[in-house]
């Protein structure tokens, strides 16, 4: 039985790795079909996948909390978890951003999340911290707008926006959230950014 655990996990990283798009370079990925594809954007099909996630509620955009969230899910990673066991970084750096919420819907929730490695996805270590999570993403068709160049929270914005109109259509998707992701650390120059919005199935 358990030869046969390790042969399906094998199997599934194999995949993983033919399907894996060049932006996510030497990392762990979600795995995604292209539904299709239109002038400036497109519909991926996403797996079923866990990630280690935090959440906190901003009256505006804080790059302070941003910082403070990506740290806490770093040290996840990096042993900060009932097994104090180191785990690569994984792409994206996703985050679910629902604005509108908390008092007098003038406050905006911002949860981040990194993905657990494909090795680990079926049993990842529990956070110590107990500000910091394990959720699963369900399977989801999204609408997606890359970009490249460094970005931020306006820039963000501006693409949902110019995503929405390209669509062109407000029953497609769900417009009370939207993510952000980023597949590149600090210091690198070519870049890669998306924007997703979720369809309405």
């Amino acid at each position: 039985m358990l030869g046969l655990a390790v042969f399906a996990s094998l199997c599934y990283l194999a995949s993983a790795a033919l399907n894996k798009p060049s932006f996510c370079r030497d990392l762990d990925c979600p795995k995604y079909t292209v539904l299709q594809s239109f002038p400036g954007f497109e519909l991926r099909r996403y797996e079923m996948s866990q990630w280690v996630a935090t959440k906190d509620l901003v009256t505006r955009y804080d790059a302070l909390k941003n910082s403070n969230m990506f740290y806490k899910l770093f040290h996840y990673i990096s042993g900060k978890n009932t097994l104090g066991m180191k785990m690569p970084m994984t792409a994206p750096v996703l985050r679910t951003v629902i604005p509108g919420v908390g008092r007098n819907n003038q406050q905006t929730m911002m949860e981040m999340h990194f993905m657990i490695p494909h090795n680990m996805q079926p049993f990842p270590p529990a956070p110590t911290d107990p500000t910091v999570y394990i959720t699963t993403l369900p399977p989801l068709d999204v609408y997606v707008k890359s970009f490249g160049g460094f970005t931020n929270h306006r820039m963000n914005l501006m693409k949902v926006e110019e995503l929405k109109n390209q669509i062109n259509n407000r029953n497609l998707f769900h417009g009370d959230h939207f993510y952000t992701a980023g597949y590149d650390g600090p210091r690198s120059m070519n870049r890669h950014n998306e924007v997703w919005l979720v369809a309405k199935n």
